[in-house]
């Protein structure tokens, strides 16, 4: 039954507390679930009913006044370890966060009886025996809980120190990377991934440590836009651990990623059927759907995924989606709570400047073009639609500027030269451009855009993923 489950699991929980507050660095600070729960639930609900039986059987024994409160304070512990327990569980964890509501009262226990057991058997000829004993334990407290502090005053190594201990906790991995996600701090999260593979090395035999680093770093590489070395990794992790949903989810958005559609679709598919998680695995598939040109089912699954609760890639691709099929009231309808939430989101303002490029709204793309270069300046699909959107519009000293710029900053990419050859920018010149971009803060048109003639399109939008 799943009371039961839950009991146990709180029990185990207790258990752990109870040890950490006596010695906070020899277990996880945010333990995994055991994997015989009922087995480990009942053996904690006997260690714990044994602590409470003996602390009252010495206090019966010795029947003096300090061995009760010794009794009474050890009781306390457990009751505030019961309650720790339940307060720092879910999105509150790690379970370390209690070791201080719950050592004190333990060492005060331990300090009393320690105290009682010295007065009783150590005899009259050891003055202040009671103190000197009460004091060894409380000294012997604060050395396990000093040595400590550095681990319990912080959430992000409580994390690192339960990743430490087990490679495979998942949730330590989330919690450390969700911030960098968010803020899509590539370096740091490839960091993160680099870490965690040191503590448990891709060489080491296969385990399901190394399968979540190795699928760490994939997401890091898949950021990075490096979608061979992505896919490497996530292929490894895969062959190590295939049970793990989260790995064949990493794999199938690496395979869409690399140009294998097909097989990335298989892939998440699969993984769904097999009870996988449906936010990560319908991104997957709604990104594999899209490469493979089948828009329509993509724009769907990118919809199922959000309604999973995928987030801001889903809600990137789903807008992208839209432009495709030329919605752009749907489009700009998904894009903008993202710009809302991060105003220097580089591709929500890259695409929300495509809608209005796509309008005619000259002002509006131009703007929102220089706000994308300006939140990532390696931008080259914006840079080369306002090279693109300045020379529509007639203002070809500011079109050239752009193209010098894209020309500097892109030297590889094929659309260097026809976009040089459109605009009729020399390609046999070196150029040079300020550090600031100095063309940035003039060429608004006043009034309506002036009159486009038909040259190339601008490059299409963004998903996140290219």
């Amino acid at each position: 039954m799943p009371w039961l489950a839950e009991l146990a699991l709180h029990l185990c929980r207790v258990l752990h507390l109870v040890v950490l507050a006596i010695a906070p660095t020899s277990l996880s600070p945010e333990p995994l679930p055991a994997g015989a729960l009922a087995l480990s639930g009942s053996l904690s609900a006997a260690a714990l009913a044994a602590a409470l039986g003996l602390s009252a059987w010495f206090a019966a024994r010795l029947d003096t006044r300090l061995a009760r409160n010794g009794a009474a304070l050890l009781w306390i512990a457990l009751a505030a370890a019961l309650a720790a327990t339940l307060y720092y569980r879910g999105p509150r964890a790690p379970l370390a966060q209690g070791v201080v509501f719950v050592a004190v009262p333990l060492w005060a226990a331990l300090a009393t009886l320690a105290a009682a057991a010295a007065e009783r058997w150590l005899g009259s000829s050891f003055k202040h025996r009671r103190m000197g004993a009460a004091i060894v334990v409380i000294g012997l407290g604060v050395v396990q809980l000093n040595g400590a502090a550095p681990l319990l005053g912080s959430r992000e190594r409580m994390w690192w120190a339960a990743l430490r201990r087990d490679g495979a906790h998942l949730r330590a991995i989330d919690e450390l990377t969700r911030p960098l996600r968010e803020r899509r701090k590539v370096d740091e999260l490839d960091g993160v991934a680099a870490r965690c593979l040191r503590m448990h090395p891709a060489a080491a035999p296969a385990a399901p440590a190394t399968c979540a680093c190795l699928a760490l770093r994939a997401e890091a590489r898949l950021h990075a836009r490096n979608a061979g070395a992505a896919l490497r990794d996530a292929e490894s992790a895969r062959e190590r651990c295939p049970e793990q949903s989260s790995t064949r989810a990493i794999l199938a958005e690496a395979l869409a990623v690399a140009g294998r559609p097909e097989r990335a679709e298989a892939e998440a598919r699969a993984a769904l059927e097999e009870g996988g998680d449906p936010s990560r695995l319908r991104y997957a598939l709604a990104l594999a759907l899209e490469r493979a040109g089948r828009l329509a089912e993509a724009r769907a699954e990118a919809d199922r995924a959000i309604d999973a609760g995928a987030g801001r890639k889903a809600q990137l691709l789903a807008g992208a989606l839209a432009i495709l099929a030329g919605d752009l009231d749907g489009g700009k309808a998904r894009l903008t709570p993202l710009a809302e939430q991060d105003p220097s989101d580089a591709e929500v303002l890259y695409n929300l400047a495509l809608i209005a490029d796509k309008r005619g709204d000259y002002n509006g793309a131009r703007q929102g073009y220089l706000a994308a270069l300006k939140a990532e300046p390696r931008s080259a699909d914006a840079r080369y639609n306002l090279a693109l959107l300045t020379f529509r519009a007639g203002i070809a000293e500011e079109s050239r500027h752009h193209v010098r710029k894209f020309l500097d900053a892109f030297p590889d990419d094929p659309r260097g030269s026809q976009l040089a050859q459109t605009t009729g920018t020399p390609l046999d010149k070196t150029y040079t451009t300020d550090k600031t971009d100095k063309a940035d803060g003039g060429g608004v048109l006043p009034g309506r855009p002036a009159e486009r003639r038909s040259l190339q399109e601008p490059a299409a939008a963004s998903s996140g993923s290219r």
